[in-house]
């Protein structure tokens, strides 16, 4: 999944950002010391340093839904927070700085990014990614002890967090309740929900011999 996102950030960005693919590199490595002194030929830097649950966006209602005659109870899945440190390297720093605007200019023209528009996995999402782009008013980012880690020089730049679905794969499947008791009587304490012994009667409702559930096909009817 992460791979997919990120094949489909550098989708984005070489065709939002008109860049150059034989000219320009695109890299999701880390940015430390080692990685800075292979480059040849000017790069735009992706990094994604912090995953985490957007609570804000967290569902806990089970969806249901009817598979023949079962009841079927999943988990939504969770929204999950993808953080990353785009940054332009070239030898010259006007060079660093016109890729990096384009890169910006290109993800803030996106505000989030359609399932049929991601590669791999990401093409089965039931939501949109959201980009947030170079905006940390929502988070407690401090760049200076990130640059800190890396053992590089600090360059400039932005960050880029998108949002994806988490598939919990957990579900419950149950038989579909056809019977029901419904008791009847007096009680001197209602509160307990106790009926008293004289006078108590039930009833069960249950299906008819051959009636189907609610909203179930009629294989008795005629197809046209």
């Amino acid at each position: 999944m992460l791979h997919d996102l990120n094949k489909t950030l550098e989708k984005l960005l070489v065709e939002k950002g008109k860049l150059t693919p034989n000219q320009i590199d695109i890299s999701f490595e880390q940015p430390n010391g080692q990685w800075s002194a292979r480059l040849s030929r000017p790069t735009l830097n992706c990094w994604c340093f912090d995953l985490r649950e957007n609570m804000k966006l967290r569902n806990m209602d089970m969806d249901a839904y009817r598979n023949g005659s079962r009841g079927v109870k999943s988990i939504p899945a969770r929204r999950m927070d993808l953080t990353y440190l785009v940054t332009a390297w070239a030898s010259k720093i006007e060079d660093e700085h016109q890729l990096l605007w384009r890169a910006l200019a290109a993800l803030k023209r996106v505000p989030s990014i359609e399932p049929r528009d991601c590669e791999g996995l990401l093409r089965y999402q039931t939501r949109d990614v959201p980009l947030l782009v170079a905006d940390t008013s929502s988070t407690n980012i401090n760049l200076v002890d990130l640059w800190g880690v890396l053992d590089n020089q600090m360059r400039l730049g932005f960050t880029l967090i998108a949002t994806v679905e988490l598939d919990m794969e957990l579900s419950i499947e149950a038989p579909l309740v056809l019977e029901a008791t419904i008791r009847l009587g007096s009680s001197d304490d209602p509160a307990r929900r106790t009926l008293n012994e004289g006078g108590r009667e039930e009833l069960k409702i249950k299906p008819k011999p051959g009636q189907k559930p609610p909203s179930a096909p009629d294989d008795s009817q005629e197809k046209p």
